[in-house]
């Protein structure tokens, strides 16, 4: 056990504290998460941000807020004293990550008082950048960053921090500069970006309406019929802004709110399946592992674990 897994010792949800994590004198740290393997599994927080990036193998990213997979091309952003822990999912490739923390007054000393990533990115440096439609909570989980890019950075921050060569620090922070002004161009970039404000508003309608019913059977026609479309066109829309077909969206929020119930009640599965608006067991217990990679009763065990 390092002296960081030592200071772990209080009430309640363990705090990794930037004294403790970081070198003496500095304000950013990067990993691979085989260097720590002690954190994989459990659950934490911190007084910094981190930014992690998956490598390889499949875990899932528990939160306050709820689960979700991640695999080898997602970016993973968790703001200031944020409780989340990685759980590596067994039967796959091993789960490899880098995971970088910073201080936001490493970037800049202007915000010496920042604590999260919306008040980092409200600043000057980024404020022309951000796209301020797409704020960020306790933990953003962006999918697919190319290993060739993204990869690339994240390894090259490793390798500046871990052979600490003159003006390593600053280099360090160019590249955490260039990781973060290419994460807004992809966010920027996407098809949402292309649509009409028309478009916009019928898929944001769309997304509401199904969030605030998702409990409840609904069909793409009776969406379509809400709010004038044709369903193939409202499918095609929503696909570009959001990245996933309706139905698919539907189940992701249905799988969602199961993992929740899961998580935090002793609801027997086949009711947590039609309080979620899945009226058929078999088809609940498919669309669960599919995206969650494990059985509702395999998820409900290592959630509590």
């Amino acid at each position: 056990m390092n002296k960081t897994t030592e200071h772990f010792i209080e009430s309640g949800v363990p705090t990794i504290t930037a004294e403790n994590m970081f070198r003496a004198g500095e304000k950013v740290h990067i990993h691979l998460s085989a260097d720590c393997p002690e954190f994989v599994g459990v659950l934490h927080k911190h007084e910094f941000i981190e930014i992690v990036y998956v490598i390889s193998g499949k875990a899932v990213h528990k939160t306050a807020g709820g689960s979700y997979p991640v695999s080898r091309g997602d970016v993973i952003i968790v703001n200031f004293d944020t409780p989340h822990a990685f759980y590596e999912q067994e039967g796959s490739e091993k789960f490899m990550a880098y995971d970088l923390m910073f201080k936001p007054d490493f970037l800049d000393t202007s915000l010496f008082s920042a604590h999260d990533f919306n008040e980092m990115c409200s600043s000057f440096l980024f404020y022309s950048l951000f796209p301020k439609q797409q704020a960020i909570g306790p933990d953003l989980h962006l999918a697919g960053f190319s290993y060739e890019i993204f990869g690339d950075l994240f390894h090259k921050i490793y390798m500046e921090f871990t052979g600490q060569q003159k003006g390593y620090q600053e280099l360090v922070r160019v590249y955490i500069i260039e990781l973060i002004i290419k994460m807004f161009r992809k966010l920027d970039s996407s098809a949402e970006g292309r649509l009409s404000s028309k478009q916009k508003e019928a898929v944001s309608a769309t997304v509401t309406y199904l969030k605030e019913n998702y409990h409840n059977h609904i069909t793409l026609e009776e969406l379509a019929m809400r709010i004038f479309l044709s369903k193939d066109y409202l499918n095609r829309i929503f696909r570009e802004a959001v990245g996933l077909p309706v139905n698919a969206f539907l189940q992701k929020l249905r799988v969602e709110e199961a993992c929740r119930l899961l998580s935090t009640t002793d609801i027997p599965v086949l009711d947590v399946a039609v309080a979620c608006g899945f009226s058929d067991s078999k088809f609940f217990y498919a669309v669960f592992k599919r995206i969650m990679h494990m059985t509702p009763g395999e998820y409900r065990a290592q959630s509590r674990k």
